[in-house]
C-alpha cells in the first residue's frame, strides 16, 4: 500500500509529461541538474532522481551512503538488467575508498569521472555527490556507459563478470 501511495504521491507532484521535458536534455546528468527539479517540484532531491530512474533508459544508480556504508542504493531497470547492483541490505558494503562519497565534503568536487575500479571493476562511472549534514549521508549519482560489459559475453564469461564484481563488491 506504501509503494501505491508513493507513487501515486510522485504521479500529481511531478506530472509525467512535464518530467519527461524537464530531463529530456540529460546527457550526463549530475546531482546538481536534479536540484532545479527538486525546487521546481517542491519534493526531495531523492524523490525527484527516484523518479528519474524509474523512467529512464540510462544506466544509472543513486546510492546512498552513512559513516562510510553503503545504506541503500537504487538503479534503473536497465542498469539491473546488466548485472550491476549491491546487496546493501544483506551485505555490509563500504563505499570505495577512491569514490567521493569516501572522499567527503573537504573533497571540494562534486562531481567526477571515475576510470573503471572505484565503482565497478570493468566500467568508468560518473559520480556526482551531494553531502547532507542534517541527514547525516551522502547522495551519490552513478551514470555508467550506455552498453554494460556483459552485453556480447558467452554465459561463462558473464558468470565470470558477476562473480568479479561479488568479489569486487566484498
Amino acid at each position: 500500500m506504501e509503494a501505491e501511495a508513493n507513487s501515486f504521491a510522485a504521479f500529481v507532484l511531478m506530472p509525467p509529461d512535464d518530467f519527461r521535458e524537464q530531463t529530456r536534455d540529460f546527457i550526463k546528468p549530475t546531482l546538481a541538474q536534479f536540484e532545479v527539479l527538486r525546487d521546481r517540484y517542491e519534493v526531495s532531491l531523492t524523490a525527484v532522481v527516484l523518479n528519474w530512474l524509474k523512467r529512464t533508459k540510462r544506466r544509472a544508480m543513486l546510492v546512498v551512503s552513512k559513516e562510510g556504508f553503503i545504506d541503500w542504493s537504487w538503479g534503473s531497470d536497465p542498469l539491473f538488467a546488466s548485472g550491476v547492483f549491491f546487496k546493501a541490505k544483506q551485505i555490509t558494503t563500504p563505499v570505495p575508498e577512491r569514490s567521493l562519497a569516501a572522499l567527503g565534503v573537504g573533497a571540494g568536487v562534486a562531481e567526477i569521472q571515475h576510470p573503471p575500479g572505484v565503482w565497478n571493476p570493468r566500467e568508468s562511472v560518473l559520480e556526482s555527490v551531494v553531502f547532507s549534514e542534517y541527514h547525516d549521508m551522502t547522495l551519490s549519482l552513478l551514470i555508467f556507459p550506455p552498453h554494460g560489459p556483459a552485453i556480447g559475453l558467452s554465459g561463462s564469461e558473464e558468470d565470470q563478470l558477476v562473480d568479479t564484481f561479488d568479489a569486487f563488491r566484498g
